[in-house]
């Protein structure tokens, strides 16, 4: 899950400026790249979420799930026109209203994740924090909160406070958001692949 504090919660941007009319969308996108694509598919096992902060028709938070999304591809323009079609929908329901096929908006935000998270364990990435290297990961049931360009403001830190989230760090030198999630993703990768060859030894 990806906060953009500045996020428009409205279409009212340019695909030809998305990085300067939409409150960095630019930013989300490329994180539910990183979190989502694969060569030649989609992680069938992770849901991205993105919620918007950055304007008055905000909160609103989009939801991909890779079990059953289609046809999304890498490319950020087209996600970006993907994210702004969800927003002009205008569709409204308790929760999230699914949009195509995987797709789904709500009119809320950070609450409106926390409320399908279920049993997973949460994990928020700061920098400073302790090493995810060095960490006990939950790999099969798992939530990570990731801030954008600016981070996660005081009122979002408080909420993840409150449901337990565990700090991670992802080493020395700060990165850009997607490359954390892609970080984060390749961690869970290797974790779930070394577990899996352990159980096949036995």
């Amino acid at each position: 899950m990806v906060v953009g504090q500045q996020a428009r919660g409205s279409p009212d941007f340019l695909l030809n400026d998305l990085a300067g009319t939409s409150g960095r969308l630019d930013v989300l996108v490329r994180c539910v790249r990183a979190a989502l694509l694969v060569s030649h598919g989609l992680r069938r096992d992770t849901v991205a979420y993105l919620v918007l902060l950055g304007d008055p028709r905000a909160p609103k938070t989009l939801r991909f799930d890779g079990a059953s999304a289609r046809f999304i591809r890498p490319e950020e323009r087209s996600l970006a026109t993907l994210a702004q079609k969800m927003l002009a929908a205008g569709r409204e329901g308790p929760g999230f209203v699914s949009m195509r096929p995987g797709i789904a908006i709500a009119h809320e935000g950070l609450s409106a994740v926390l409320a399908e998270l279920g049993d997973a364990t949460p994990y928020v990435l700061e920098e400073g924090a302790p090493d995810i290297r060095e960490a006990c990961l939950d790999v099969r049931d798992a939530a990570f909160f990731f801030g954008d360009h600016r981070g996660f403001e005081g009122s979002v830190r408080e909420e993840l406070a409150a449901i337990g989230a565990i700090p991670l760090g992802l080493g020395p030198v700060s990165v850009h958001a997607e490359d954390a999630v892609t970080l984060v993703v390749n961690e869970l990768d290797r974790r779930a692949s070394g577990a899996a060859g352990a159980e096949g030894a036995t």
